[in-house]
């Protein structure tokens, strides 16, 4: 039994052993396993590191090329503002000028970008006439440099507008009058920006700017103003446009057809002014407005010798407050029976304007009397009535509420600016007594009379403007005001060579409702004879840009003091007071600007400002001689002209800004020279040509 049972473990153990020998090598294939496994983890890890590495190099070249090519565009930027001249040193065909070529910069830390080269273009583009402001581009190309073969890169553009002058709220050159300085004060409060190549005064009375403002000086007296953008000292000075460089705009003007002779001749004495311009909207689609962007036009008179003083609009010299005879351009309205009816009805009535100069002839009794008798007086008191009106006193007339004052030339003044001894060119017959013994409206037209003649501008004026208008002799149907021939029309729907800007070679008095965007230059002064308004009010209407007016002159740009625009003396002697004056006799007591006046020669001012009424009209709570001047838009001058006094006498000022004159100045108004950015872009390096991309983006005019 031993035997066997001996036998039977060593069989058992041989069993055991022969089961143990695979799984030695079971453990090897494990090890060989694992050991691939980990070389490939650490291949990745390699591959990973390589391109990690690869992609880093990647983002730093692409950073290097990117700051290399907006490093260019300031470069290029800094030049153009240095030297704006560079902008036209091209070559014959040429539309830019490289002012970089091949270039290395210099990084931050002070050491060259390697294998970087640079190239920066500048030129013009956009429309190069002008018109709507002056455009730039800068280009500058970075790219690899390889064993000098450009290579990948970044390419970018900055286009530059010029900087207008009409985006200034308030800009001088002096800000002393009389070698007297000149303060904000008395909390005066400019909402555009504001700009001095003086040092600009602050007084204790305080004063708040609401947007930049900038001195090649400093500004005195900081500590009193309050400033909502802070303010910048000692900067580089802007000077005014020379009136050399402003002669272009006379040849703009002639192919538009508004390039006008003066009969005055440039002069600082805005008593020296024989011809004017007045600004008409007209409803030219019927919608009961003057809005739309077809509707506006101008008129162009000229006074005879010797009648500056109806074209201002002035009080007689000779005044005698018993002479209703002197008013030849003030007066009232009455009612009338409406010409071309049957009369005997208030219906057929309507009311016209008499100046005072007529008041003592029989037609004007006859017509008022029969005016009464068609509204249901009886005939003894349409009687009695025409006679107190026939003989009201200079006083009764100019004080009651619907008395006026019209400029030579105007519509309204029909009674006295017709006679039989002109001619009317619509008719080619002298004026027949039946029309101008009557009253005016602005429907009795009168192109040439007794104090001078409208300009024409077309023998044939256009369909729209005769059915509007209408003049004499026109077809069945025309409107009624008759001065369609007259009229010259600011849109290129009706003139296809409109350019935006009108030229006048001297003195020129100015008026009206402008619907349209204008330049005017005058060689001379430019004095307002009354309100220049916008069809679409600034004010008000917030959310249009469709109006804009600039004034341009070589010498000064002055308010009239006439009968408009300043109340007048109605006893003819002793102190101006409320006792003996009259309210003012426009329609406003305050003179309204819209626009963006440059005044090359001095200043804006106001004629006799420290004369005349002292507390007749009222600015806001303070009551003054003349009332408010309104400004709503922009004020350029080479010094501070006075408007008004602390004693009353002149007007107080309203300024307020236009920020549409930033956006969209006027037509071809001069620029600082300064260039600010204005659009940012990112070309397609691949096939890149900068001759070919200035001419694509260089249009022309």
């Amino acid at each position: 039994m031993v035997t066997s049972s001996y036998r039977t473990n060593q069989r058992s153990q041989g069993m055991r052993g022969s089961m143990r020998r695979p799984r030695r090598g079971v453990a090897l294939v494990f090890v060989l396993v694992f050991v691939i496994a980990m070389a490939a983890l650490a291949m990745s890890s390699i591959f990973m590191a390589s391109n990690a590495n690869l992609l880093a190099k990647s983002y730093d070249r692409e950073r290097d090329l990117k700051y290399a090519a907006e490093a260019a565009l300031a470069i290029g930027k800094s030049r153009v503002n240095a030297d704006p001249s560079i902008l036209t040193m091209r070559s014959a065909g040429q539309l830019d000028t490289a002012i970089l070529l091949d270039y290395t910069l210099t990084g931050a830390d002070g050491n060259p970008l390697r294998g970087i080269k640079v190239n920066v273009y500048v030129g013009p583009s956009g429309s190069t006439s002008g018109q709507f402001g002056r455009f730039s581009s800068i280009v500058a190309e970075a790219r690899e440099d390889r064993n000098g073969q450009p290579g990948n890169g970044f390419i970018r553009r900055l286009e530059l507008t010029q900087e207008s002058f009409a985006k200034f709220a308030y800009w001088s050159n002096s800000e002393s009058n009389t070698s007297s300085k000149i303060f904000f004060n008395n909390g005066d409060v400019l909402f555009g920006p504001v700009w001095s190549n003086d040092t600009i005064f602050i007084g204790n009375g305080r004063a708040t700017f609401r947007d930049d403002v900038g001195t090649a000086f400093f500004v005195s007296g900081s500590q009193y103003g309050t400033f909502a953008k802070g303010f910048k000292q000692f900067q580089r000075p802007i000077p005014l446009p020379s009136t050399s460089t402003l002669t272009t705009l006379a040849t703009i003007a002639a192919a538009s057809g508004w390039d006008l002779p003066a009969q005055q001749t440039a002069s600082q004495i805005e008593n020296n002014v024989r011809d004017r311009i007045e600004f008409i909207a007209m409803d030219v689609n019927n919608d009961t407005d003057s809005l739309d962007v077809n509707e506006g036009t101008f008129r162009y008179f000229t006074a005879g010798p010797g009648r500056e003083r109806q074209l201002r609009g002035d009080w007689p010299t000779a005044f005698n407050p018993a002479r209703m005879a002197d008013l030849a351009q003030c007066g009232d309205w009455h009612w009338v029976r409406t010409p071309g009816t049957s009369g005997g009805s208030v219906a057929n009535t309507s009311l016209a304007f008499f100046p005072g100069s007529v008041h003592s002839q029989g037609w004007f009794r006859a017509a008022l009397d029969t005016g009464y008798r068609d509204r249901g007086m009886s005939n003894s008191a349409a009687n009695a009535a025409a006679t107190a009106d026939q003989v009201v006193s200079v006083r009764q007339m100019m004080t009651s509420p619907n008395a006026r004052c019209y400029l030579a030339g105007d519509s309204h003044l029909v009674a006295t600016e017709r006679s039989n001894a002109y001619t009317d060119p619509r008719t080619g017959s002298s004026y027949a007594v039946a029309t101008y013994q009557k009253g005016g409206s602005d429907t009795t037209f009168t192109p040439v009379g007794v104090n001078g003649s409208w300009r024409q501008w077309s023998n044939t004026p256009d369909s729209v403007f005769t059915r509007v208008r209408g003049y004499a002799g026109a077809p069945a149907g025309s409107g009624k005001a008759g001065d369609a021939k007259y009229l010259f029309p600011l849109d290129r729907l009706f003139n296809a060579n409109a350019k935006g800007v009108i030229h006048v070679n001297g003195n020129v008095g100015l008026s009206g409702t402008l619907n349209g965007r204008i330049t005017l230059y005058a060689n001379g002064s430019i004095v307002l004879l009354d309100d220049v308004r916008y069809a679409n009010d600034p004010v008000t209407v917030t959310t249009v840009c469709r109006d804009i007016l600039g004034l341009i002159s070589d010498l000064d740009i002055v308010i009239a003091d006439n009968a408009i625009n300043t109340p007048q003396n109605l006893n003819g002697a002793g102190t101006p007071s409320m006792s003996n004056l009259a309210r003012t006799v426009d329609d406003t007591p305050d003179i309204d600007i819209h626009g963006v006046m440059m005044a090359l020669g001095t200043s804006f001012r106001v004629q006799n400002y420290n004369a005349g009424p002292t507390n007749v009209n009222g600015c806001g709570t303070t009551s003054n001689g003349r009332g408010c001047i309104a400004l709503s838009g922009g004020l350029i001058q080479q010094q501070r002209g006075p408007v008004g006094t602390s004693g009353g006498t002149g007007f107080a000022k309203r300024y307020s800004y236009d920020r549409c004159a930033v956006m969209n100045p006027p037509p071809y108004f001069p620029t600082t020279g300064r260039f600010q950015e204005n659009r940012y872009l990112e070309l397609d390096p691949a096939g890149f040509n900068h001759l070919a991309y200035f001419q694509s983006i260089t249009p022309g005019p």
